[in-house]
């Protein structure tokens, strides 16, 4: 079985949480985003009209404020109990937002959540 990536919104993100129940929980995941903060260690992006997500930064990691970008990582806990964000594991630039629907994004993550079978081996 090859690596199995899904794309998630934030509001996705507890369904794939380690303390989830079953194994879908250990995936890792996919996520859209424009950056709306770096701070340090961190960065906050901005899912359309979904809601932010906070991202645990590699060292290596290398952001820019306005971009999009593909997130590749893990649901982790933020430090602090500050709830669910998602430690990186790597990054792809999709360039300015506004050369990109969002709204396309999410109907391909809701069609990938609802025909399961179609996109993903079975767990």
């Amino acid at each position: 079985m090859s690596l199995q990536t899904p794309r998630i919104l934030p509001a996705h993100l507890n369904a794939f949480h380690p303390s989830s129940a079953g194994q879908r929980s250990t995936h890792t995941i996919r996520i859209l985003g424009t950056v709306s903060a770096l701070r340090g260690d961190t960065a906050t992006i901005t899912c359309g009209n979904n809601g932010d997500v906070t991202l645990i930064l590699k060292p290596d990691s290398h952001l820019q404020m306005g971009k999009m970008i593909e997130v590749v990582g893990k649901v982790a806990d933020l430090d602090g109990g500050q709830g669910l964000g998602v430690r990186v594991l790597g990054t792809t630039d999709w360039g300015n937002p506004t050369e990109s629907d969002y709204r396309t994004y999410e109907q391909v993550v809701e069609a990938t959540h609802r025909f399961k079978s179609i996109f993903y081996d079975a767990e």
